[in-house]
């Protein structure tokens, strides 16, 4: 009896009963029975085009298993449920076969061992021009519905009925927040963060039930439905294939006045976009560079729960005043938006670094030997091809999260739960991958990052007498994990 597998794609839709997992999966067991064939596995990538594998999780790990012998045939209905891309289908196709391994597509009744590439290269070709006539019909639907004056699924200070894509009533309660929000950026200029602080002290939620944060102050600040003007056709899907979405010329968009729908004046708005236009202009971005390496460790202390740098803080008390460092994600965000509430005292930091780096320079046969025998240990045990591989299958797993709170399958904290450990497996992979020098290399870095630590110290006897640049000469970064545990990396290729 043959080992076989069989491969879908499966439908978000409820109401799409017939490509749901349960009906795909007593299809295949049905025909492996009626077919004497052992049915081992089934793949199944839920609600995922098919026009590209890279973002078939399922996909990739039935390549990767077809390398283990563990099945001789893949069951699949027909060739637009493997591929709506040629060339992915014919790659894909060719290395089955060479490790002779059968194809089979049910409804079309043919195998890739026994068939002509020709005849199946068609049927992927004519799967591909569907998949792209496909992709302009839902096109022009949407330039349809945007030219009759579309309004979003959901939006801040709107009540929306199901079903009715044209209209939306405005709620009273949050318009009073949308009207404050504006007043503190344009009257009384507050800052994206601080308006974020301020309604978060209030206890407030923004749409989703969650804390404001700097980026959802951000586009209400932006949207100009507010101000009583839809806007449509801002993005579109570029390539088919690989689902790019780009941003189209202002020319195209598309914008319907809907006088109902205004909670604020437009000169106001039109106020705010000249405020945001400001502050993102490069003279300012140039100085929060500027700002970005003001103090001794600005950005040198990652964050490994969100990605983001610590800040400093300073808290003035009766007779001293305490500086510390803590995640900037989670202060700007909302305590919900990072668990890491880690606070780093910068004197027991300067304190800390300075005795470490006391006892590195003492012997630098050691030191040497020491950090080459640490990088050794922390060489990832497998290529970078497959850890790249793991990279993109957690970074699918965690979009797949993501998709699942937008759609309110689960809530924020089911969310922050399930994806807590994906994040820490990511960065952990990222920082493996950076990690590829030969031990020659590192040993000749290592022995340069000893004479730069014996320099420094000889002439500043602290690092707090040191400047933030001449500080990353010798520290990568500095990651503050969530337990209060820190780890110094050092920047060997200075």
């Amino acid at each position: 009896m043959k080992n076989v597998v069989a491969y879908c794609r499966v439908s978000t839709n409820k109401e799409d009963q017939i490509n749901s997992f349960e009906a795909q999966k007593m299809f295949f067991a049905e025909y492996a029975e009626q077919n004497n064939l052992n049915l081992i596995r089934i793949y199944a990538d839920e609600g995922i085009t098919g026009t590209s594998r890279k973002k078939r999780a399922e996909f990739n790990r039935m390549m990767s298993d077809s390398e283990k012998g563990i099945f001789d045939c893949i069951l699949v209905k027909d060739v637009s449920r493997l591929a709506r891309n040629t060339v992915d289908f014919l790659e894909s196709i060719r290395k089955l076969r060479a490790l002779n391994i059968n194809v089979k597509f049910v409804t079309a009744n043919m195998e890739t061992l026994d068939g002509s590439e020709f005849t199946l290269t068609m049927l992927a070709a004519l799967a591909q021009e569907e998949s792209a006539n496909m992709s302009k019909r839902v096109k022009f639907g949407k330039k349809i519905n945007a030219e009759k004056g579309k309004v979003p699924n959901a939006c801040y200070g709107y009540i929306k009925t199901k079903g009715d894509y044209f209209n939306l009533q405005i709620n009273e309660s949050e318009a009073e927040i949308v009207r404050e929000i504006f007043d503190l950026y344009v009257n009384q200029g507050y800052g994206t963060h601080k308006i974020s602080k301020i309604l978060n002290e209030r206890g407030l939620t923004s749409l989703r039930g969650v804390p404001w944060s700097t980026t959802a102050i951000s586009r209400i600040l932006k949207n100009k439905l507010y101000a009583g003007y839809v806007v449509n056709n801002v993005t579109e899907i570029k390539d088919f294939i690989e689902k790019t979405r780009i941003v189209k010329d202002e020319s195209e968009w598309i914008e319907i006045e809907r006088p109902e729908f205004q909670i604020i004046p437009l000169e106001l708005w039109e106020k705010a976009q000249k405020i945001n236009e400001y502050n993102n202009s490069e003279l300012t971005m140039t100085l929060h560079k500027k700002r970005g390496n003001k103090h001794l460790f600005s950005t040198l202390i990652t964050c490994p729960v969100c990605g983001y740098s610590f800040r400093r803080i300073q808290n003035k008390r009766k007779n001293y005043i305490r500086t510390y460092w803590s995640c900037s994600g989670r202060n700007h965000h909302g305590t919900g938006s990072c668990s890491n509430t880690t606070i780093i005292p910068e004197n027991e930091l300067i304190e800390s670094i300075d005795g470490y780096f006391q006892s590195l320079i003492a012997d630098k046969r050691k030191f040497v030997n020491a950090v080459i025998a640490q990088y050794k240990n922390n060489q990832p045990k497998n290529s970078n091809e497959v850890l790249a591989v793991q990279l993109e299958k957690l970074e699918n797993k965690k979009r797949k999260q993501i998709e699942m709170f937008e759609a309110d399958i689960i809530s924020i904290s089911e969310l922050k739960e399930k994806t807590a450990e994906i994040d820490k497996q990511i960065m952990q992979i990222r920082l493996d991958l950076e990690h590829t020098e030969s031990p020659e290399d590192f040993a000749k870095n290592s022995r340069q990052l000893y004479d730069r630590l014996s320099e420094n110290f000889s002439k500043y006897s602290s690092v707090a007498n040191m400047t933030n640049a001449e500080l990353k000469t010798l520290i990568k970064c500095i990651v503050a994990y969530d337990k209060g545990d820190i780890r110094i990396e050092f920047n060997y290729q200075h």
